[in-house]
This record gives structure tokens, C-alpha cells and sequence, in this order.
């Protein structure tokens, strides 16, 4: 399978990186004001259910009950961490 090289393709691979590096930044941030290590487990939970909602509505990737599941496991496993 050859990739082919679009704008389109060019524009969310810069803007995935831009939030990837935003993010590595924010939790460097994070622990240098003293954060809980704790936090980290609930900001990847939160932020892989973030992406399969977002593969789904805006990628039209298939949503299957595996993934429901997950986004939903992620969802809840939030609120238990919160504490």
C-alpha cells in the first residue's frame, strides 16, 4: 500500500503534533507546581477516549461496541480516579 502525500494530511499531522507537544509541555508543568503523579493514568484515559469520539465523528471510523466499551471504561475509570 503507498501513502500519497495530501494538504489535508499535511495539515492534521502538524496539528497532532502541535497538541502532542502541548501536552508533553502541560505535564511538565504539571509536576513542576507540585501535581500529583496520580493525574496521570486520568489525562491518557481522558485523552484516548477524546480520540476514538474523535476518529468516529469526524474520521467515520466504524463505531463498534469494542469501542463504545472502551470510551465508556475510560469515561468511568475518570470518575473513580478523580478522588
Amino acid at each position: 500500500m503507498e501513502s500519497k502525500f495530501s494538504g489535508v494530511g499535511l495539515n492534521y499531522s502538524v496539528l497532532s503534533g502541535i497538541c502532542v507537544g502541548a501536552g508533553t509541555i502541560a505535564f511538565f508543568v504539571l509536576f513542576q507546581k507540585g501535581g500529583p503523579l496520580s493525574v496521570v493514568p486520568a489525562i491518557l484515559a481522558g485523552g484516548a477516549a477524546i480520540m476514538a469520539i474523535a476518529g468516529m465523528l469526524f474520521f467515520r471510523e466504524p463505531p463498534s461496541w469494542q469501542r463504545l466499551l472502551g470510551v465508556a471504561f475510560a469515561i468511568v475509570g475518570l470518575f473513580l480516579l478523580r478522588r
